[in-house]
């Protein structure tokens, strides 16, 4: 019985270790087959599509475009088989490879096309570059919005849309002829969700709208409240748990909180011993030495707010 025991745990820790691979597909001899755009194509306008087909055990792809330079412009990892890419009038190479957790496939070879400009901009699309994508800041005086010209836009129009129970416009700007823009800090008079938006526009046609959202977050994150371990707690054990909660966020919109857990060997914090950023409201540390340690917490939010420190707590290694 022993035996059969043994064999049967041999086993369960084989499957353990290479569960991964036992579920993951080999693909790395296979080949994926591109769609467009094909050797030798010529795009008119700034948007590229770039499309394959499916392939059976990959879980994402990963495309490249190299330019006439042999600079690496795009390298971008999707789960899709399409991608639509902007790009600057010029020549350029791309290929694209598969990839799940175990194995990836070679890249296709490169393959030649051709980016022209175009006066129809009904295809084209203005790239937004800064600032990212739902940004979260409690600084409307430091957004400066801005994006790529196309060559045949005359000039762009900027919409900013307040989203708070509802939509509201709360900035129209027409006629822009540069690439940048700085809304004044009035524009964003609420914590609230605002997309911005821009299109390009010349005498006969003009883009879609291209849009981010910027979350506008002044409310600080409340003080943590300790939990464990109680003040003056004694401890036999060098390993300690602690926990804490934020309590309720006051504001119009919540940002995620990162908890600074702090310990240190004297009550003024002057020597920490252990300081650590935390996404959750626990923690373990194991001490080396006996003694009074203190503890606090403080909460920031990724808008940039920083709480008010916790009460300090104090416990015993003995």
């Amino acid at each position: 019985m022993k035996k059969i025991n043994s064999i049967l745990l041999a086993a369960i820790t084989i499957m353990s270790f290479s569960c991964d691979d036992i579920i993951e597909e080999d693909i790395a001899n296979d080949t994926i087959q591109t769609v467009a755009p094909n050797e030798g194509a010529t795009i008119d306008g700034n948007t590229v599509q770039f499309v394959w087909q499916a392939l059976d055990g990959a879980d994402d792809y990963r495309l490249q475009v190299i330019n006439s330079n042999q600079a690496l412009v795009v390298d971008s990892l999707t789960t899709a088989t399409s991608l639509d890419i902007v790009l600057n009038p010029g020549s350029y190479q791309w290929r694209v490879k598969g990839e799940n957790f175990a194995y990836t496939t070679q890249y296709t070879f490169p393959i030649n096309f051709d980016v022209e400009a175009s006066n129809d901009l009904t295809n084209q699309n203005v790239q937004l570059l800064t600032p990212s994508d739902d940004l979260y800041t409690n600084d409307p005086n430091s957004i400066i919005l801005t994006w790529s010209s196309i060559i045949s836009a005359d000039s762009y129009t900027l919409d900013i849309v307040k989203i708070n129970g509802g939509e509201q416009t709360v900035l129209q700007e027409p006629d822009i002829t540069t690439t940048n823009y700085s809304p004044s800090s009035t524009v964003f008079d609420e914590d609230a969700e605002y997309i911005w938006r821009v299109k390009a526009v010349n005498a006969t046609s003009q883009t879609n709208f291209s849009e981010r959202s910027i979350f506008i977050d002044r409310v600080s994150p409340n003080q943590p409240s300790l939990t464990l371990p109680n003040d003056m707690e004694e401890f036999t054990d060098f390993t300690v748990n602690f926990n804490w909660t934020n309590g309720a966020d006051t504001g119009d919109l919540q940002s995620a909180i990162t908890n600074t857990f702090e310990v240190s060997s004297d009550i003024n914090f002057g020597t920490l011993v252990d300081s650590e950023d935390l996404q959750n409201n626990s923690y373990q540390y194991t001490f080396e030495t006996t003694g009074t340690y203190y503890w606090r917490v403080r909460a920031y939010d990724s808008a940039g707010n920083v709480g008010d420190y916790s009460i300090v707590r104090s416990f015993i290694i003995q």
